[in-house]
């Protein structure tokens, strides 16, 4: 019951900020592109993948998460090794379009939280392009499948929204479930599956710890191979 209620509100509100986009499109969206991780539920790995991102893609990074996991980051990456790495936090919609419109000619990540707010809902309808991290699991199964319906709902007032699901923390000996996902998703209309996947290791905890990139932290790591092969795959989806 709950569900649907929030879906509901998800509803009424998209109505709102179909609106809003119009009335602020000129004003905010001068990113040349808009990439959100996003998920309906905590814990599937989208700050990690993120701050990856970020750092090998040169991004700024809007951190919407409510336990700002890229802003610490940052912080740990300024002290340690006096590296930069630009993260804003906004509080409302009018501070969230201001830094829009100020990262002009620059691509965009956003690190999203729950949708049970109005910045990560404006973050969804906004994109240019959504990537949504999955672990092989039944339990993300079911999350994927709720966030289809939330997914579905905000192409209604952004048609041309791209979303991409990114097997993500895989057990690389869990060949079976990864293969019984992959069937899964494509069976989905909601969604585009990356073939980049990442499994899990260790790299990419100690080196968020040290406030560096995969890469930054261990070069010749297969974690960093995993984090270029992303790199090159968003680049081409030519999605602008």
């Amino acid at each position: 019951m709950f569900y649907i209620y929030l879906t509901n509100i998800i509803d009424v509100l998209y109505m709102f900020y179909k609106h809003t986009l119009k009335s602020f499109q000129p004003s905010f969206r001068g990113a040349v592109m808009i990439i959100t991780v996003a998920h309906q539920k905590g814990g599937v790995g989208k700050s990690t993948v993120v701050v990856n991102l970020a750092v090998e893609m040169q991004l700024p990074v809007i951190d919407l998460d409510s336990q700002h996991s890229c802003y610490l980051f940052s912080l740990i990456r300024k002290q340690d090794h006096g590296k930069t790495l630009a993260v804003f936090t906004p509080e409302d919609l009018d501070e969230i379009k201001r830094i829009l419109a100020e990262l002009e000619e620059s691509d965009v990540i956003i690190d999203s939280g729950g949708y049970d707010n109005d910045l990560n809902r404006f973050a969804l309808v906004a994109s240019d392009v959504v990537i949504t991290p999955v672990s092989p699991s039944q339990i993300e199964i079911f999350g994927l499948q709720k966030f289809a319906t939330i997914v579905d709902r905000a192409r209604k007032y952004n048609p041309e929204l791209k979303v991409y699901v990114l097997i993500n923390n895989a057990d690389a000996r869990s060949t079976t479930e990864i293969i019984s996902l992959k069937k899964f998703i494509e069976g989905l209309d909601s969604f585009k599956l990356l073939k980049t996947q990442l499994f899990r290791r260790v790299d990419y905890r100690r080196a968020y710890q040290h406030g560096l990139s995969v890469c930054e932290y261990n070069a010749g790591s297969k974690a960093c191979n995993e984090i270029k092969r992303l790199v090159r795959e968003i680049k081409e989806l030519n999605i602008k």
